[in-house]
């Protein structure tokens, strides 16, 4: 019996650090940020309403087209205040597809970074870069992208994906990307609110 208390305190303990923020999820610039939001989604469709699939997947639809789904409360995570959710699309034909998604918070992009010091953040111009990975279009795994540049297109027969984070009218975005020559293989895995919607 004094074993198994130790053991199930070392699982409890397992699971609190296993337990990921929604700043935090959006990181890895993956399909892990709607499953968070989706864990959360008590406390989130309370700020604007949330869309859910059967794949324990939730996300913001946005409105008439905006850019930004303003939230009617702001959401506090930890030491920041959500005040809304961000998705953009671009294509850019030669250059290539460019799809954004994530959290707009009251903090600058300084205090969001503290926060978020678990990654090495890189300034480029206004923008700060984390996380930034590549990989052949429509095939291949991700993998570190050392050679990462704010304002530089990706190489036609490749994706890339990144963090950045940046001022935006008094607040802070903190935004992924999925860029370059992305296909509907490269892009679903990653946003599951884009299924079935025209790309």
């Amino acid at each position: 019996m004094k074993f198994l208390l130790p053991l199930v305190l070392l699982v409890s303990t397992m699971g609190i650090a296993q337990a990921e923020s929604l700043p935090g999820s959006l990181m890895h610039c993956d399909s892990r940020f709607f499953s968070e939001l989706y864990n959360q989604r008590a406390a989130f469709k309370q700020a604007a309403p949330v869309t859910t699939d059967k794949a324990q997947h939730a996300w913001y639809a946005p409105k008439d087209d905006s850019e930004a789904t303003w939230f009617a409360r702001p959401v506090e995570a930890g030491q920041l205040t959500i005040s809304g959710y961000w998705q953009q699309k671009s294509d850019l034909e030669e250059m290539g597809k460019y799809y954004f998604w994530g959290l707009i918070f009251d903090e600058s992009p300084e205090a969001v970074m503290q926060v978020l010091s678990q990654v090495s953040w890189h300034k480029n111009d206004d923008v700060y870069m984390a996380n930034p990975m590549i990989k052949l279009s429509g095939t291949g795994d991700w993998q570190v992208n050392s050679g990462a540049a704010s304002g530089i297109a990706p190489a036609k027969s490749s994706v890339e994906r990144l963090v950045l984070l940046d001022a935006f009218n008094g607040k802070s975005r903190l935004l992924c990307s999925v860029q370059g020559n992305v296909t509907d293989a490269d892009l679903l895995p990653l946003r599951p609110d884009l299924q079935g919607a025209a790309k």
